[in-house]
């Protein structure tokens, strides 16, 4: 038993820096987690990266000291720290490649994907559509106003509209005082949007 946590104890450690990453990643994005195996599998992909750029950073360091200026040793203390500040890092800019679609949108001018950085094409919508928009509910009442935040899905989740309004049959706006307004995602049938000129009564 003891041989087993002597070698179960360095891989854990070698392998943290990886599922620290994912972590922030699935924390900060509205990416689902996805199945024990696939989290596995993108943390070992963050582990290659993160002591990629450890062994790089090591490498100028011990240059950068062979040449007359060190303020320290390269010892195992100093690759730790490294592979957590890295790691921090990787999963701060994959959040942020995740989030506003730049990474993608350059690959789709150069036709090689046509797919976006987001969870899927409801949350792509609302995220590359701002604009108002109109909730038609499944009692055919309509709801009108800014989604301040929406569900990540069309089947679970919240949308918070802010500054919601009523549609009457004739498209006038109702007004009942909310300035913000919870509804569940479950009641909504479909979404309209609507650009700014094209505002009801």
């Amino acid at each position: 038993m003891d041989d087993l946590v002597k070698e179960v104890i360095p891989l854990l450690q070698y392998l943290i820096p990886g599922f620290f990453s994912t972590w922030i990643f699935y924390s900060l994005t509205a990416f689902k987690r996805p199945e024990t195996f696939g989290q596995i599998v993108q943390a070992l992909i963050f582990t290659f990266v993160i002591h990629g750029a450890v062994l790089g950073v090591g490498a100028l360091c011990l240059w950068i000291g062979s040449k007359g200026f060190s303020v320290g040793s390269w010892d195992g203390k100093a690759e730790a720290l490294w592979a957590f500040i890295v790691s921090a890092c990787l999963g701060g800019l994959s959040c942020c490649l995740a989030s506003n679609d730049r990474l993608h949108r350059w690959l789709r001018k150069r036709n090689l994907t046509r797919k976006t950085s987001y969870p899927n094409e409801w949350y792509s919508a609302f995220a590359r559509q701002n604009r108002l928009v109109t909730l038609h509910l499944n009692d055919e009442r309509r709801l009108f106003g800014w989604p301040f935040e929406w569900p990540s899905s069309p089947v679970e989740g919240q949308f918070i509209m802010s500054n919601p309004y009523w549609l009457d049959d004739d498209g006038g706006m109702l007004s009942f005082g909310a300035e913000l307004l919870v509804i569940d995602s479950s009641k909504v049938q479909w979404v309209e949007f609507t650009r700014v000129e094209e505002v009801p009564g």
